[in-house]
């Protein structure tokens, strides 16, 4: 009992300093905490016995308030949800340790002064837990905070703060500074957040080692500067959705984000309207679209890890910007640029992508220099893009490693050099040249853009296609284009395609848009994955002496192509041997037909199967003639009232003595 009554007593230190003791059951002389504190001064301590407390406690001196050595019961502020406030600190240097703090309408505790220690306290269901405006240097630290409205607030110059070593829950805003500057929050654990970390209009602040796991925003930095981010771990979620993102800058600069972890989330990390930031080291695995990068500048972008996410890069309007050295494994889509100018993008190591590793969509000046992609789809793909650099890429195990498409000459011209290569051998991208010999080349892939009397002869294509884009007067002779996606031209008039092998490819050995007057001869063009020959919008070609055998689709299939010369092709083992849709004026005569399921198709034209009774039409092994001509078994083509009036009895009947010369092809 002397012990007990000796504690109830005030004592004095050898400092100085008093100590008070709060007992709501009155054995001690204070039954309330706030009759201590008027009876305290700057310096005191009082210590609160376990129990519950129903007040509103004003700091106004320097104080520090705690639990008794060895007392382990709760110590419970209980607001009853009608108080404002638990504690006010007003007085600058206070300690506030191992109170439980609930159920008050306003913030539990509500700091205006600075240099306070708010430590190892459990606050629930208020709004918020910890407030600060207009204070600075105080430790926030080892805080359990559940269920508020908000968790810790900063704002109004509280500057020079630490934040660090709590445990927040079921919050709406767990963290939020704002209008503060030189601020740290680190180590502190999130969970059950709509926003985990937001800092707005803050600088020169340090968020570090933090763990959030949101449902829907992670981080969030909004109208910053300097501000780092390291060693984060961020966990959203929510099933993806629109509104989920794991890190966000928003219209902030100078940020550094370096070994953060993101997992989930819509986006997991989105930056917009920002300049001159660093994002190193970071790893974001399992979002929709890993980062998103819109109107910014200078950006530093390097040795990020991507795993699983449908876009990994979506960059858009990034200018003067760097994006090197970075890892990108499973997702659909690797690094999508749009509206970008003058970027680096140099040794990304892009894998396992089933979609496009690079697609590069009206931007320009940019570098693409020394990146590995294996193992895809797709590897770079220029749309309407010009005065792009492509070197020292290096594409392994991908379907199709460059395609460049542009509605004008500008959006060609692009600097591809050789020393781009997919296994081993180069991708030869020419542009606006003139009069030169390719002989003998295995190239992966060729494009011939605005060229002219060009002369491609006795070479490979192992990878992608052999591409003419507004290229003349060229002759494309005994090359070997198989296995891969064919040749295509477009928009080329006048050039020569005879005697290359075209066979296996993925569609059709050949297609042609909007391409005219073109001689394609002698060549083979059997067993492909669509049509042997395709014409769309073209018009005055000659298409003759093919063989074209066992393709899934069409031997030769045309489309809105008018006054074209088919003849003298052999065509077999097709669904369809020749498929002519609104097309009129086409010339089809001396073909042979053999062992298609359809032979001939002819839907919404008028065209010419036969050159008249001397010359004659095609031969048919399906239908009954007599005569090289016969004059009077004619064959009706399907689709159509198109015929072949004067169809041939024997295989290239036109061949044999007697038969007559078509005039198209006499003299």
């Amino acid at each position: 009992m002397i012990i007990f009554t000796a504690l109830l007593i005030c004592l004095c230190t050898s400092g100085g300093a008093r100590t008070y003791i709060v007992d709501d059951s009155g054995f001690a002389n204070y039954e309330s905490i706030q009759m201590a504190v008027n009876a305290a001064s700057d310096g005191d301590t009082i210590y609160i016995k376990p129990g519950q407390y129903s007040e509103e406690i004003i700091l106004n001196k320097s104080l520090t308030l705690l639990p008794l050595v060895g007392e382990t019961d709760p110590i419970i502020l209980d607001g009853g949800s009608s108080l404002e406030t638990a504690v006010t600190i007003n007085a600058g240097g206070c300690s506030l340790q191992g109170l439980t703090v609930r159920n008050y309408l306003g913030p539990a505790i509500n700091i205006e002064s600075k240099g306070n220690s708010i430590r190892e306290n459990v606050i629930e269901n208020s709004n918020p837990a910890l407030l600060a405006r207009g204070s600075n240097e105080n430790s926030l630290s080892g805080n359990i905070i559940t269920n508020c409205q908000g968790g810790i607030i900063l704002w109004d110059d509280s500057s020079n703060n630490s934040i660090q070593d709590n445990k927040i829950s079921g919050c709406n805003s767990s963290i939020l500074i704002r209008e503060a500057a030189g601020n740290q929050i680190m180590s502190n654990k999130i969970a059950g957040a709509h926003w985990g970390i937001w800092l707005d209009n803050a600088e020169v602040c340090q968020v570090k080692d933090n763990e959030v796991e949101s449902e829907y925003f992670g981080i969030l930095l909004q109208n910053s500067s300097a501000i780092s981010l390291s060693q984060n771990l961020v966990h959203i979620r929510n099933p993806v959705s629109a509104a989920t993102n794991g890190i966000t800058l928003v219209n902030s600069s100078q940020i550094e984000l370096q070994k953060n972890e993101i997992d989930g989330g819509n986006i997991g990390l989105g930056i917009s309207a920002c300049k001159e930031n660093r994002l190193l080291d970071n790893v974001i695995a399992g979002s929709q679209n890993a980062m998103i990068i819109k109107d910014s500048l200078g950006d530093d972008i390097a040795n990020n890890s991507i795993l699983g996410a449908d876009y990994a890069f979506r960059i858009e309007n990034l200018s003067h910007s760097s994006i090197y050295q970075n890892k990108i494994e499973g997702s659909t889509t690797g690094i999508e640029l749009v509206g970008c100018m003058k970027d680096n993008i140099s040794e990304n190591q892009i894998a396992e992508i089933t979609d496009t590793a690079m697609l590069v969509t009206a931007s320009n000046d940019n570098s693409v220099i020394g990146n590995r992609i294996s193992d895809s789809e797709k590897g770079i793909i220029l749309l309407e893009a010009s005065a792009n650099r492509l070197s020292q890429n290096v594409f392994e195990n991908v379907s199709w490693c460059l395609y460049v498409e542009a509605s004008s000459r500008e959006a060609f011209d692009n600097s591809i050099d050789q020393s781009n290569v997919a296994d081993s051998n180069p991708l030869v991208y020419l542009f606006n040249r003139s009069g030169e010999l390719i002989d003998g080349r295995d190239m992966a892939h060729m494009t011939l853009a605005y060229c002219d009397n060009l002369t491609v002869q006795n070479s490979t294509i192992t990878i992608d296609a052999l591409f003419l884009y507004s290229t003349r007067n060229s002759s494309i002779m005994g090359n070997n284009i198989s296995s891969c996606y064919g040749m295509r031209l477009i928009s080329s008039d006048g050039n020569m395609i005879s005697g290359n092998q075209m066979t296996k490819n993925e569609f059709s050995g050949m297609f042609l848009y909007d391409s005219d007057s073109n001689e394609i001869a002698g060549n083979n063009a059997s067993r492909n994955g669509q049509n042997g020959i395709s014409l769309l919008s073209c018009s005055q070609n000659v298409i003759r002496d093919n063989v074209l055998d066992g393709n899934a689709a069409s031997g030769i299939w045309l489309n809105l192509s008018n006054e074209n010369q088919i003849y003298q092709n052999n065509i077999s083992n097709s669904s369809i041997g020749l498929q002519v849709l609104q097309s009129s004026g086409n010339s089809i005569f001396h073909n042979n037909f053999w062992d298609s399921s359809e032979h001939s198709q002819d839907w919404q034209g008028q065209n010419s199967w036969d050159q008249g009774n001397i010359t004659g039409g095609n031969y048919w092994d399906d239908h009954v003639a007599k005569g090289n001509p016969s004059q009077s078994w004619p064959r009706m083509i399907k689709g159509g009232d198109m015929m072949d009036r004067y169809p041939f009895q024997d295989e290239s009947g036109w061949r044999l003595e007697g038969a007559g010369l078509p005039q198209a092809i006499s003299g």
